[in-house]
């Protein structure tokens, strides 16, 4: 299963989060991490899924997907 971070810069965006430090801001995740999730090089888990979930309504379905 691969990770896509698509979505949730997409879901981001919609809401007004149209920069990495905004993101980070609106989930309280370290500015650093998001940089690799939204980049595709490190992948949110457990806590932070619930986070990106809650705050922009973006899947684990969605960020993992079957044909990916």
């Amino acid at each position: 299963m691969r990770f896509d971070p698509k979505p949730l810069r997409t879901a981001a965006a919609a809401r007004g989060d149209n920069s990495t430090a905004a993101i980070s801001r609106r989930l309280h995740a370290p500015y650093a991490t998001v940089i690799r999730w939204t980049s595709g090089r490190s992948v949110p888990a457990g806590p932070a899924l619930a986070s990106i979930e809650r705050v922009y309504g973006v899947t684990a379905a969605s960020l993992f997907p079957a044909d990916a």
